[in-house]
């Protein structure tokens, strides 16, 4: 076998070793709004709650925090969603990118000003999203 045969039967091999740290689950069912950046998805007697990948909305006791959930829940509330986890979790939830209506859940609750672009964790995929609101409220740590 010529040397570049090996050479890319090694290059796929190492390729299809890194693939599950890329791997990626789906949940669907109906969203229930837990506050301005974190849902439940409630399929059946099952329940994963989900934390929006890569914003940041206000706490609940924060300036904002009650409106970002008033929005999500205007938004999304009861109604059918599609969560891609990316497999990476926290103590309470899982981490993922939810969709109501083929929308982008937290990019819309950045675009009404409810949420911040976590850049940390999105890579500024929300960052041209924010306006002048959204820039008010408080940025964490975490996003830096």
């Amino acid at each position: 076998m010529p040397k570049s045969d090996k050479v890319r039967i090694f290059s796929l091999l190492i390729l299809m070793a890194a693939l599950p740290a890329y791997a990626q689950s789906v949940v669907t069912g109906t969203c229930l709004v837990i506050d301005g950046d974190t849902v439940n998805v409630i399929n059946g007697d099952d329940t994963t709650k989900v934390r929006l990948r890569g914003i940041a909305a206000p706490e609940m006791n924060q300036f904002g925090g009650k409106e970002a959930t008033a929005f999500l829940e205007k938004f999304a509330e009861g109604k059918p969603v599609r969560c891609v986890l990316d497999e990476s979790k926290t103590k309470k939830f899982e981490i993922g990118t939810c969709y109501v209506r083929g929308q982008d859940i937290a990019a819309a609750v950045v675009k009404a000003g409810w949420a911040r672009d976590c850049a940390r964790l999105s890579g500024g995929r929300y960052r041209s999203l924010e306006g002048p609101q959204a820039k008010k409220l408080f940025y964490p740590d975490y996003c830096k």
